[in-house]
């Protein structure tokens, strides 16, 4: 059976035939693709329907000059040898100020023409047309070195202006999309920024703009990674159900094991376009390309010369990231690092108050225990002595006969039981024994009275309801110096006439209240008095109550008395001890 000869010009104009349908049926009208890829695509199809060896549009800015330019049929090598590229000056000018086709079988020739830079291909047939969006001129699309011809035909102009309208409905429809997706973006930035600026732990920092950057970045999957001294990256923060996540097990990777290199040494961004098991340069870059990643987006979080860590987001299609997302990671990253660096000074900020609780509390336990010790001496050796020294004069006073003697005998007796009861009251102030035998509730009733009677002020104790939880010695301790401490400024400073304490339970919290109805002051004066002395006292009770896990306030005018009150957080075993003392009044 003979061959049918095939006739090239033949086959070239059925294949031409065959696109004239594609593009009457709009094959440029899809609305899928970004403004870059948009014209990317515009680009290649120009030159392939209309059989050009090379095709470019020119995308002019507000004052008509090239803000972009975009070239199909050359190699990237071959352009980086140019140079820079047409500033539109000469004949590619003509496109725009008069607003049509020019056609032309060698363009060396025509009087407009600027002459190539060195390294340009050799040029000589030329097409171009201009691109109208919204009535306005948005660039111009030119063809050059017609294939299998001598020149551009009339044919090809018709086709070129028929791409050219698709090419600007499908622009306008890409700007459109992107001004959308700026504003979604710009919506969802400003949300993370505010999310940020409220947190204060690094960890929900990393798991906030994590969650924010994918919701963003749908098509792909995201990580927020931590840089160590050792020079090792922390996988902290992946989204829930996230590829990357689950896949990946190692709890760091060494930076010079990842492509993000540049990143922490240089500070830049790093996007990777098209990645592939073959040409990967480094053991993360390979095992992301082989579990089916094909692009990579990467920013670094940096605090003035601080390396913090690096964003970074993988997506399964190539060149899948553009220049908004790498604008859109940048500015997150600025504020990343703001939050983490407050997050970190109010770590360290936290630890050196825990370390100063923690030394404030044996302290306060030293004295506590000192106390102890010299509350027991004075009671149990001192007052032993006080006692028997009682005794004997008790029996000398029998034997004496003498009126005088007896008398000077009654005053020394009298001088001992003074002295018996002065330090009686100061081991008590000390350590007041039923704080150890019978608990906080028995020892503030005792406190209470024992104030009173002293000080000749009536003092209520009132305890309410029952209380479910368990309190520490030093919580029990704590509160007692903390009323205590109250109804000693209160003898000092209040002029009152009443005075009243009161505790109960209000939820899980431990609320005792101390409270007068003396002259009354400012607190907030008090607090600022540049004496430490007047201010010492209250310092002190608060404190104590921090030391507690609790919190001291102070309600006072002058003239409207006084209301101290502690809260302090309880643990459910304490019923037991302090819910019958309460129910036993």
């Amino acid at each position: 059976m003979e061959r049918r000869k095939v006739n090239p010009r033949r086959e070239r104009i059925n294949v031409q035939r065959q696109m004239v349908k594609l593009l009457k049926a709009g094959v440029l009208l899809r609305f899928d693709r970004t403004l870059d890829e948009t014209l990317q695509h515009i680009v290649d199809t120009a030159r392939l329907v209309i059989g050009a060896r090379y095709a470019a549009l020119a995308v002019l800015d507000e004052n008509g000059e090239f803000s972009q330019f975009v070239y199909s049929g050359m190699k990237e090598e071959e352009a980086k040898k140019i140079g820079e590229f047409p500033k539109g000056r000469g004949l590619l000018n003509l496109i725009i100020k008069e607003g049509k086709v020019i056609r032309l079988r060698d363009l060396t020739k025509h009087p407009k023409a600027f002459g190539f830079p060195p390294n340009h291909p050799v040029m000589k047939t030329f097409l171009g047309v201009p691109i109208v969006v919204n009535g306005k001129i948005f660039g111009r699309l030119y063809l050059t070195e017609k294939i299998g011809s001598r020149e551009f035909t009339k044919q090809d102009e018709k086709l070129a202006l028929l791409l050219a309208a698709q090419a600007a409905a499908t622009i306008e429809r890409a700007i459109l999309t992107e001004q959308a997706n700026r504003t979604e973006r710009l919506e969802l930035l400003n949300e993370l920024i505010r999310r940020l600026s409220r947190l204060i732990d690094e960890r929900s920092v990393l798991e906030t703009v994590t969650e924010g950057i994918q919701a963003a970045l749908p098509f792909a999957e995201v990580a927020t990674v931590l840089y160590r001294p050792n020079e090792s990256l922390s996988l902290l923060c992946f989204p829930e159900g996230s590829r990357l996540g689950l896949q990946l097990r190692r709890p760091c990777l060494k930076v010079h094991r990842t492509p993000f290199v540049v990143c922490m040494q240089e500070k830049k961004p790093l996007i990777l376009p098209e990645m592939n098991v073959e040409k990967a340069k480094t053991s993360f870059e390979r095992w992301l390309a082989r579990r089916g990643f094909r692009s990579l987006i990467a920013v670094p979080v940096a605090a003035g010369e601080q390396i913090l860590g690096v964003i970074f987001a993988a997506a399964t299609q190539p060149d899948a990231f553009n220049r908004d997302d790498l604008t859109f990671l940048q500015t997150i990253s600025d504020h990343v690092a703001v939050a983490l660096t407050n997050a970190r000074l109010l770590q360290e900020l936290r630890e050196k108050e825990r370390v100063r609780g923690l030394l404030l509390t044996k302290v306060v336990t030293a004295q506590e225990e000192e106390r102890r010790r010299i509350s027991h001496e004075l009671h149990d050796q001192i007052g032993q002595l006080l006692t028997a020294l009682l005794i004997q004069l008790q029996l000398l006073e029998r034997d004496l006969s003498e009126p005088s003697l007896r008398e000077r005998l009654k005053m020394l007796k009298q001088l001992a039981e003074e002295i018996s009861s002065h330090l009686h009251h100061i081991a008590w102030e000390l350590r007041p024994p039923a704080l150890d035998e019978l608990g906080l509730m028995a020892a503030l009733e005792k406190v209470t009275e024992e104030w009173s009677k002293r000080f000749n002020i009536p003092c209520e104790f009132v305890a309410n309801g029952t209380i479910n939880g368990e309190v520490q010695p030093e919580m029990t301790i704590g509160v007692f110096r903390i009323v205590q401490e109250a109804l000693t400024n209160i003898a000092k400073h209040a002029k009152a006439s009443h005075a009243r304490v009161s505790i109960y339970q209000e939820d899980s919290e431990l609320v005792v209240t101390v409270e007068d109805n003396g002259v009354g002051f400012k607190a907030s004066d008090i607090l600022k008095h540049p004496d430490e002395n007047k201010r010492l006292g209250i310092l002190g009770m608060m404190e104590r109550a921090a030391m507690l896990s609790g919190k001291l306030t102070i309600d006072s005018k002058p003239g409207k008395g006084t209301k101290v009150q502690v809260r302090i957080p309880i643990t459910r075993g304490w019923y037991r001890r302090l819910s019958t003392n309460l129910k036993s009044r």
